[in-house]
């Protein structure tokens, strides 16, 4: 991609500018107008750093683009709670809250085997919904990755939580 060619900026930013600005609003949670904001200031990263010659194609675009999103988003995050700056980006990616990490090899170990039965309960379809989720992918992403209706890839999405949480219940976690 040329960085003159308008035409070219303008499919790459309505083509991905829902992903930018969906990783933006889990990390500020909810905060729209900031969200938005800070989406703004993704794509003048892009334009700015990105060399296009190194992504081959459009996941590895996407992938590019949600870790400049996270970054600008933890960034506005700094400038808006001081204090949240310090969250793992992987916490800010998901929205939880801080919780400690598994440290000793006896917690890895265990959270290993954890993380493994739980996606041994789950079939194929969803083992991988919950991977593109994980990784920041939208709804409508997922959906047309996995070859599903949005209507029917946000049902499946509703019932792995219910399914998440129940696991997380009996496993006292």
């Amino acid at each position: 991609m040329r960085r003159d060619d308008p035409r070219a900026w303008e499919i790459v930013i309505t083509g991905s500018w829902g992903t930018a600005l969906a990783v933006a609003h889990r990390v500020l949670r909810g905060q729209l107008e900031p969200a938005q904001d800070v989406a703004q200031e993704v794509f003048r990263r892009i334009v700015q750093y990105c060399n296009f010659q190194e992504l081959q194609d459009a996941d590895e675009f996407l992938a590019y683009l949600r870790a400049v999103s996270l970054n600008a988003s933890r960034d506005a995050l700094r400038r808006l709670a001081p204090r949240a700056a310090d969250v793992p980006l992987e916490d800010l990616e998901t929205g939880r809250e801080p919780r400690s990490r598994p440290e000793t090899p006896e917690e890895i170990l265990l959270a290993r085997q954890l993380r493994e039965e739980l996606l041994a309960q789950l079939d194929p379809t969803d083992q991988k919904l919950l991977q593109l989720l994980i990784a920041g992918y939208s709804l409508g992403e997922i959906a047309k990755r996995l070859g599903l209706t949005y209507s029917n890839a946000g049902v499946r999405l509703y019932r792995l939580r219910e399914f998440l949480r129940d696991y997380i219940t009996e496993k006292g976690l």
